[in-house]
């Protein structure tokens, strides 16, 4: 498998479980959101795949968590 769809379905299953928590879905809820979101979340992986700009995303994604982790986190953290 690759590591860009490892890291869709990490994606997927942040992105439902606040929802979940937001909205208070029960399981069957869940089940068709998780579904809902694969599905979109492969249609995006297929478009910049395709395109050529998977690997920009990529960078960008993990560069924006290390941003945040490093610098963002520890200053809310710290006020």
């Amino acid at each position: 498998m690759e590591a860009a769809l490892m890291f869709t379905g990490v994606g997927v299953s942040l992105l439902v479980q606040f929802i979940k928590t937001k909205i208070g879905l029960n399981s069957a809820g869940s089940m068709i959101l998780v579904a809902g979101l694969a599905l979109l979340g492969s249609f995006a992986y297929f478009f910049f795949d395709k395109y050529g700009m998977l690997e920009s995303v990529l960078q960008i994604l993990a560069t924006a968590g290390a941003f945040y982790a490093f610098i963002i986190r520890p200053v809310v953290s710290n006020s």
